[in-house]
């Protein structure tokens, strides 16, 4: 009813800019204009998504150790590749396939999380207190190792999934350009709100969010509040694992191919749509995840893909000369406060 009901007002409003605009051909390429642009939003929406679940892993591990991370992305790729593989066998057990994708991706939630809380037993806890930038130098490390053992892992080559649930959820014609969603797309965007609603509920209400934004504010006297700073630490470098999986996860159903060298362009882009949007903050990794997706998606729509990246990154230096705090403004806390 909801889809039958969204038609009859788009066919209204595109019959009203047929009566409204001075010639047919005008009326006609607005309208496909219009319908580009609904299909281009949509495919930033799907960007947005992978972007900002990976930031908010980012911020969620920055806000404990107010140090940058630099490994997300290549934690993101062992997602991707532990999603593939599990897929693979799943079909090939003979499992439904909607019952597959969910189980996988509860998988590859917990396997990723698994891999979050024994890098930060065995290379984060132990830096944590340090005031150099050892985590940073230790991240870099983690994501070297990360992608030499996939490589090896792969012999080097892409993994690649088929096409999962591509039929279309619902199809819109704007005079003659057809905008649509399929139901992949669906279930992407329901999860990645899914996971961000629950996020925000968790650190709102329960004792586990009071606790990290104890520790987020500041570390040193959290722990001499009597709060056990490594119990938080651990759940927070899981939680983030698992949304960075979370991401990857994405990667691997939507897109289809995974590879061991993604990971470093996709941690520079989780960091920078986290400074963006507000360094360490949960709302501002969001915001500038969507931001960072919006700019490369109508980009992509318009311009040569060449230059994407240089030309995202260049507006993203904009902003942050014009805005050095980011879209959603804070005190980063300083060395002397952890």
């Amino acid at each position: 009813m909801a889809v039958c009901s969204s038609k009859k007002a788009l066919e209204i409003i595109l019959a009203g800019l047929v009566l409204v605009l001075p010639s047919p051909a005008i009326a006609e390429s607005v309208v496909r204009s219009a319908g580009y642009g609904l299909q281009q939003t949509l495919n930033a929406g799907m960007v947005a998504a992978l972007y900002s679940l990976l930031a908010v892993a980012y911020a969620l591990l920055h806000g404990i150790t107010n140090r940058i991370v630099l490994s997300f992305g290549d934690i993101a790729m062992f997602g991707a590749f532990y999603t593939v593989y599990l897929m693979l066998l799943s079909l090939i057990s003979g499992f439904d396939t909607a019952a597959a994708l969910g189980l996988v991706f509860l998988a590859a939630l917990a396997g990723t999380a698994a891999l979050g809380v024994a890098v930060n037993h065995g290379v984060f806890a132990p830096l944590v207190k340090t005031p150099s930038q050892a985590i940073m130098i230790a991240s870099i490390g983690l994501s070297i190792a990360l992608q030499e053992t996939m490589r090896l892992q792969s012999s080097g080559r892409d993994q690649w999934l088929a096409p999962i649930f591509p039929d279309t959820l619902f199809r819109l014609d704007f005079d003659g350009y057809p905008v649509s969603v399929t139901v992949m797309q669906g279930v992407i965007f329901l999860m990645s709100a899914a996971l961000i609603a629950a996020l925000y509920s968790v650190l709102a209400r329960t004792r586990a969010g009071r606790l990290w934004r104890a520790c987020s504010q500041n570390l040193a006297l959290a722990e001499l509040c009597g709060i056990d700073v490594g119990r938080v630490m651990a759940w927070t470098a899981a939680a983030a694992a698992g949304f960075a999986a979370a991401s990857g996860w994405i990667i691997a159903i939507a897109y289809g191919g995974v590879s061991f060298y993604m990971g470093l362009v996709l941690g520079l882009k989780a960091l920078f749509a986290s400074i963006l949007g507000g360094f360490g903050t949960i709302g501002g990794a969001i915001a500038g995840g969507i931001v960072l997706a919006a700019l490369e998606t109508m980009w992509t729509a318009f311009f040569p893909i060449v230059y994407r990246d240089v030309a995202v990154f260049s507006l993203v230096v904009l902003v942050l000369i014009v805005k050095p705090d980011g879209l959603l403004g804070v005190t980063i806390r300083r060395d002397s406060e952890v």
